[in-house]
């Protein structure tokens, strides 16, 4: 993909040799902090974490990385874009970071390889969390536009405003290995009859006009001793509705941490 401008993605950070394949990632922080470790939403690399970096920097050493075929990230066969395989990627990247274990926070579509990691790398989490999740085959997102137009009128109306969203948090090296890599939830079935089995510390959080709340709020549910937070006026990728109110979630959430 060619880009006009120099942007925080042209600055390509470190790469791993994982599972045959490249991982771009960044570790940044000091290392006496816990480790956050983030995963982002479909169709988005690395870079879009950077409107609530900062913050969190207060309180986490954080990880973050392109999942293979997304962002600089390499890729492998067409049978590896899967979400076990998301987890065992990162569960390598932290094996060869030397990190012990790790806070693991997906982000939507990043929700569901948090989970497989939850699920497949339990001995690896001090924490789990899941912003506007559904474990499920896919559903019909055709309200999302308008749920997300809703909650950006009332936090215009409360006075409050929104990320710029950037062009580059979505641009990535190949556009067939990025569309397998977000199409993985087409070739998988429903998780949530394993989850009873996760007993990390749990946050679950979803904004109240995103179409996933319902399931969120029941994968909560299903979690032992899940905590479910709602998001208000926010919509289907949370971050970028109220950068502020997620840090806060995720801050306050530290304390629940089992220890690193």
């Amino acid at each position: 993909m060619s880009q006009h401008q120099t942007t925080p993605y042209d600055r390509q950070q470190s790469m791993a040799r994982i599972n045959d394949i490249h991982l771009h990632y960044v570790l940044e922080g000091a290392p006496n902090k816990p480790v956050l470790t983030l995963i982002n939403m479909a169709s988005h690399n690395l870079t879009c974490w950077e409107i609530v970096l900062q913050p969190l920097l207060e309180n986490y050493q954080v990880l973050r990385f392109d999942l293979r075929g997304t962002g600089r990230s390499g890729w492998g066969d067409d049978a590896q874009f899967n979400f076990a395989q998301y987890a065992d990627d990162l569960a390598g990247l932290l094996q060869h970071l030397r990190i012990q274990k790790a806070f693991v926070l997906g982000l939507a579509y990043g929700a569901r390889t948090a989970a497989q990691f939850a699920l497949r790398h339990p001995d690896r989490l001090t924490g789990l969390a899941m912003f506007d999740v559904a474990l499920t085959p896919p559903v019909d997102q055709g309200d999302q536009g308008a749920l997300g137009a809703q909650a950006a009128e009332l936090l215009q109306a409360a006075g409050l405003d929104m990320p710029v969203r950037q062009k580059y948090w979505r641009f990535y090296e190949d556009r067939d290995a990025a569309l397998l890599c977000h199409t993985a939830h087409q070739r998988e079935g429903d998780t949530n009859a394993r989850l009873h089995g996760i007993t990390a510390p749990t946050l679950v959080a979803c904004g109240r006009q995103d179409m996933n709340f319902t399931a969120a709020r029941e994968i909560a549910q299903l979690i032992p001793g899940a905590h479910f937070e709602v998001m208000e006026m926010t919509g289907h990728g949370s971050v970028f509705y109220r950068p502020d109110l997620f840090v806060r979630l995720v801050t306050d959430f530290a304390p629940r941490l089992n220890a690193g």
